[in-house]
């Protein structure tokens, strides 16, 4: 991987990239965005390509020491991760020891902390002396999703790269380059803008079940008798883990309904179940505009009546009676 392959943050690649190749990296650097921008990953690549003897101010990913970094059991690069819920003094002191040792392999040392908002009061206020004081050529790469937990002190020491949300299309893209089927990819890549996630999602054989089921609901809403009612009840008993996926299943739900109006309205370009145009063609005859929004606005209802610990089965059933009210 090259920097070139970073285009989904463009600003913070950019800025790590010049920094390094005109020779002015900071002491300390703040990633902070939201989970599954990336932030990980640029880290990684920003100490790789520091090490790295087969590209200049960049990485090829293939070499020893690239594979070293990336599987972390590289002398000079160490990464942080919180013990438990937090990170503790004793790891910054560890961290601290090593970070003060001549560095083994190069004139660089590098150390990565994730989640680096998670530190106890102890551990924050070590690191800070730390930042104040860094050894020469010790690089910090902070790690973050809640820049504002982080003591003001700290974050004064930083230079603060900030990372945008990943885009529907960039996720979609991710996926397809990873394998996964197109369809399943830009219906994952609308769930969750975290990549990860929307790998695992677009992978599991329960998410493909979920959208079918959907298909399958919205089909049953329109034939005005009680078949919706027992696919729900069916859908409750069949599987343990169906309540805590409840709330993707509603998301799937929102999102067909919208493809539906889409479909009504001619956007076919924007469809996110691309892959179902014909069923969607199809249910499209047999719904209202005025029907498809007020849907819409009850799959919504109904998800936050769940998340606030509502009778699953009870909510659920009053959300297929009260579409099919009309």
């Amino acid at each position: 991987m090259t920097w070139t392959q970073f285009s989904q943050q463009p600003r913070a690649s950019e800025l790590l990239y010049h920094s390094l190749r005109n020779n002015r990296l900071a002491h300390a650097y703040l990633l902070t965005g939201p989970k599954g921008a990336g932030k990980k990953k640029l880290a990684l690549h920003l100490a790789k390509s520091l090490f790295c003897p087969e590209r200049e101010a960049d990485a090829c990913g293939a070499c020893l020491t690239c594979r070293r970094i990336e599987a972390g059991n590289h002398p000079d690069v160490l990464l942080i991760t919180p013990d438990g819920a937090s990170i503790k003094i004793d790891q910054i002191r560890g961290l601290q020891k090593e970070m003060a040792m001549r560095a083994v392999e190069s004139q660089h040392k590098v150390y990565i902390i994730e989640h680096v908002d998670k530190m106890t009061t102890q551990a924050a206020n070590s690191l800070l002396k730390f930042l104040e004081e860094p050894p020469v050529g010790v690089l910090a790469l902070l790690l973050t999703e809640h820049s504002h937990a982080i003591l003001p002190t700290i974050l004064s020491r930083c230079q603060i790269v900030q990372f945008s949300p990943l885009s529907a299309e960039a996720i979609a893209g991710e996926l397809r380059r990873e394998g996964v089927l197109a369809g399943m990819a830009q219906v994952a890549s609308h769930i969750t803008t975290n990549v990860e996630e929307a790998k695992v999602l677009s992978q599991s054989e329960s998410f493909a079940q979920l959208r079918n089921l959907v298909i399958q609901l919205i089909q049953e809403c329109k034939q005005r008798n009680s078949s919706a009612l027992f696919t729900i009840h069916d859908m409750l008993q069949k599987s343990d883990k169906i309540k805590e996926e409840l709330p993707l299943f509603l998301d799937l739900l929102i999102l067909w309904l919208r493809d539906i109006l889409y479909v009504q309205v001619g956007r076919h370009a924007h469809l996110i179940n691309s892959d179902q145009q014909d069923v969607l063609q199809g249910q499209a005859l047999v719904w209202t505009k005025a029907e498809l929004l007020h849907g819409i606005d009850l799959v919504m209802e109904t998800k936050n009546r769940i998340e606030r610990n509502a009778n699953a089965q009870l909510a659920l059933e009053r959300l297929v009676l009260q579409i099919q009210e009309g």
